[in-house]
């Protein structure tokens, strides 16, 4: 015993060094069910949209983001938590408590997809422009209560192109074979889950909205958008719609040949839909910063009365509060972003 005392008196120091270093490795590599958010971008979209038409803009349209990490560790979390300009949010709360984090990025994929093909729409019906529009599949965006479907594998941003074999591209086509069914009955649904094929067979349930069988979900149309310009995106590094606005507004300059910077760093952020209504969208505090950081002159917010202004009492709230150098615009439509940009003056 006297010799374990002398032993452990002598090596004391390369015990606790060696458990302090253990401990940290632990913190380091140990991941926790939390997403951090912080600013991301603020980027020119002049770059990330080809329409075949050339256009040299003299100051820039900026799309921006915000910055996400995933079950980070616990010197993420630490630096997080002392950093006012971010913010740490459980995975559940940041994914909408969807199936798992597959499901929540596929999901994105689609809403950032589905806000290009709805600029485009926008775009071209401003300029009352013809472009054809063919309907692709149904997606789930997000399940009902009392809904069996994720039990049986289905998840949020699954595209269902068909039900028991049959083509179900259209929702039309998709509701008139559901309609067939009763509550109980087991139908089988295929399609594509982040580009790759699933199929899963399911339950449906009673629906409280109509007495009908149903999935029990939320849905929306999958959209082919083909324009007769050559016009091409470059986002796929992005998620979400929140960049529709300042795709449609790149696009418009493009096919115009108009110059709607008009010298000056215009950013904005804002979902678009093809009548040209824009919507709010999550995180603009963060994508304030983030066009703050890159000098911009102007950022184009949401101004949407069914969100109760949210989005642009917020946004007073950022700058305000952080003291932010680019002016705010209020936007409920395309036009009205329009109506702006081509009331600026030429900067010198």
């Amino acid at each position: 015993m006297a010799a374990w005392r002398r032993w452990l008196k002598r090596n004391w120091t390369a015990i606790v060094g060696g458990l302090v270093a253990l401990l940290l490795v632990v913190a380091f590599f140990k991941s926790w069910p939390y997403v951090i958010y912080a600013p991301g971008s603020a980027e020119p979209v002049h770059p990330r949209v080809e329409t075949g038409h050339k256009l040299e803009e003299k100051g820039a349209l900026l799309f921006t983001t915000v910055s996400t990490r995933s079950k980070p560790n616990a010197f993420d979390l630490l630096y997080a938590r002392l950093n006012p300009r971010m913010d740490i949010k459980t995975e559940e709360t940041a994914t909408g408590g969807t199936v798992n984090l597959e499901a929540y990025r596929n999901l994105l994929a689609w809403m950032r997809d589905s806000s290009e093909a709805s600029a485009l729409m926008a775009a071209y019906g401003a300029l009352k422009r013809d472009i054809q529009v063919e309907e692709e599949g149904v997606i789930v965006r997000q399940f009902l209560e009392g809904s069996k479907a994720p039990e049986y594998g289905l998840q949020e941003g699954d595209i269902i192109t068909s039900v028991d074999g049959q083509s179900a591209k259209k929702a039309e086509d998709f509701s008139k074979i559901l309609a067939t069914k009763k509550p109980g009955d087991v139908v089988k649904l295929a399609g594509t889950r982040g580009g790759k094929k699933f199929e899963v067979s399911v339950p449906l349930i009673k629906m409280e909205s109509t007495g009908k069988a149903g999935v029990g979900f939320y849905r929306d149309s999958v959209l082919k958008v083909t324009a007769p310009d050559p016009v091409k995106f470059d986002f796929n590094d992005t998620g979400g719609p929140s960049a529709g606005l300042m795709m449609t507004l790149e696009i418009v300059s493009q096919l115009t040949g108009e110059d709607l910077t008009r010298g000056y760093r215009i950013a904005g952020t804002g979902t678009i839909a093809a009548d040209g209504s824009v919507g709010q969208i999550g995180g603009i505090e963060y994508k304030l910063m983030a066009a703050d950081r890159e000098k911009a002159d102007y950022f184009l917010v949401p101004y949407v009365k069914s969100g109760n202004y949210s989005n642009w009492t917020d946004a007073q709230a950022t700058v305000n509060k952080l003291k932010l150098k680019p002016q705010l615009v209020k936007v409920s439509s395309l036009q009205d972003a329009l109506d702006f940009l081509r009331g600026l003056k030429e900067k010198k």
